[in-house]
């Protein structure tokens, strides 16, 4: 048992020594709700987006230097809590679902994660889609 413990403490140092990194964290900066449109609008902003896709593409992205599994479980637990309605607000077909809980069809969640090379990941999701969408762009005060 002890000479595992120290050959890891060795290769970890090793890495290090070499310039590796053997985990990239990401640290959330932002979360909220928006218009779909408007994310996409923001996706497709020439000056700061380095890269976009859907949450499959991530993993190949030369721009993406995080954690895949991470990301991809924050995707698949990122609409929970919420409930899709056809019309957002205080409507008596969302009685008893509060406001701030409610999710139409034109809205997505969204987070705003930094990555280790400094650049932010955008992550969002849609009821209206099967899936998570991204776009890596570098570093903003925009949402």
């Amino acid at each position: 048992m002890l000479k595992r413990s120290r050959m890891l403490v060795l290769s970890i140092l090793a890495a290090t020594i070499t310039g590796q990194t053997i985990a990239h964290a990401q640290t959330e900066l932002r979360r909220g709700v928006v218009q779909y449109i408007q994310l996409q609008e923001f996706a497709n902003q020439g000056s700061t987006t380095l890269s976009r896709g859907m949450l499959a593409d991530l993993q190949a992205d030369p721009y993406f230097s995080g954690d895949f599994q991470t990301v991809f479980n924050t995707a698949s637990t990122i609409l929970q809590n919420y409930t899709v309605v056809n019309r957002g607000g205080y409507f008596p077909e969302n009685a008893g679902i509060p406001r701030e809980q409610q999710l139409t069809r034109a809205e997505a969640v969204y987070r705003v994660l930094t990555l280790a090379s400094g650049n932010e990941l955008v992550l969002y999701r849609s009821p209206a889609l099967n899936t998570a969408e991204y776009f890596i762009r570098t570093p903003s005060d925009s949402f």
